[in-house]
């Protein structure tokens, strides 16, 4: 019996003889690659060869994982939907009735590590649409300058 390696299996069946690399990243398997006997020279060849990709590609799948990671802080949008009418990335107006009164605010959105987030900017008598909407905008670019720095 072969002695065990994390992410290297044994294959032996009625066509194919080898080892088979498994790579994980962010819990799926990231790359695989089997090492066939006959096409490394042999089994023991065949299993140094393996080995040396593993550690090889371990490498890659970290890279890969820290970006994974990066990749969460990733704001919703970099362009507005099409029914996006302030025209500003992340910010959308909302006008709507709630307990018999009528609500107007501009909301930032963003994502923060695979969680989505809101802040909300009320129209009132103090506050003009025009300036709910500038804070809103500001607000949704100090949080990406926040997360991509």
């Amino acid at each position: 019996m072969e002695k065990k390696y994390k992410g290297i299996s044994r294959i032996d069946s009625s066509h194919t003889h080898g080892w088979y690399v498994r790579i994980y990243a962010n819990g799926k398997v990231f790359d695989s690659k089997l090492f066939s006997d006959k096409q490394f020279g042999g089994k023991k060849a065949a299993l140094k060869s393996a080995l040396m990709y593993r550690d090889q590609r371990q490498g890659v799948a970290a890279l890969a994982k820290s970006l994974e990671k990066k990749e969460k802080n990733r704001l919703f949008f970099t362009k507005p939907p099409r029914n996006n009418k302030t025209g500003v990335v992340g910010v959308n107006e909302v006008k709507t009735v709630s307990r018999g009164k009528s609500v107007h605010y501009f909301q930032a959105t963003w994502n923060e590590n695979g969680k989505p987030h809101t802040k909300k900017f009320y129209v009132y008598e103090k506050r003009t649409a025009e300036n709910a909407l500038k804070m809103a905008a500001d607000y949704r670019k100090k949080m990406e300058e926040k997360l991509w720095n």
